[in-house]
């Protein structure tokens, strides 16, 4: 009997490991879909509504991250949105009530995220499939 219960025990142990393992798969995946890249994020500026850059302390700016129209993307926390077609400035969108899909705008290649430093962790941008 106290074989028996060992065997359980170590069944259960198995078990519990097999399904961390399948959970942190998940959640590295989820990150690894994150178009912002956080290590080239520049601090204290941002793209306005007339897409002019401005300085702000509070503030942080994605590099520009290829968008493709046809696609949906949605954006984990409140971020204003700058669509460009090529080096052109289309219009800068503010996206508030997150997480939420961005808006299709046809003529866009590329777009530049502006955001409130204190988002920095949680900020992510995926392609929705």
């Amino acid at each position: 009997m106290y074989y028996f219960k060992t065997i359980l025990f170590l069944c259960f142990c198995c078990f519990l490991l097999l399904l961390s393992a399948c959970n942190n798969v998940s959640t590295t995946q989820a990150t690894s879909n994150n178009l912002i890249n956080k290590v080239n994020l520049v601090g204290d500026r941002w793209v306005n509504y007339k897409g002019i850059l401005e300085n702000n302390k509070a503030m942080m700016q994605s590099q520009f991250i290829p968008y493709n129209p046809e696609k949906d993307y949605e954006v984990s926390r409140d971020t204003y949105v700058s669509y460009f077609n090529g080096e052109e400035f289309i219009k800068t969108e503010l996206y508030e009530d997150t997480p939420e899909m961005l808006n299709s705008v046809e003529e866009a290649d590329g777009i530049i995220l502006s955001f409130n430093k204190s988002n920095r962790n949680g900020m992510q941008l995926v392609e929705i499939e």
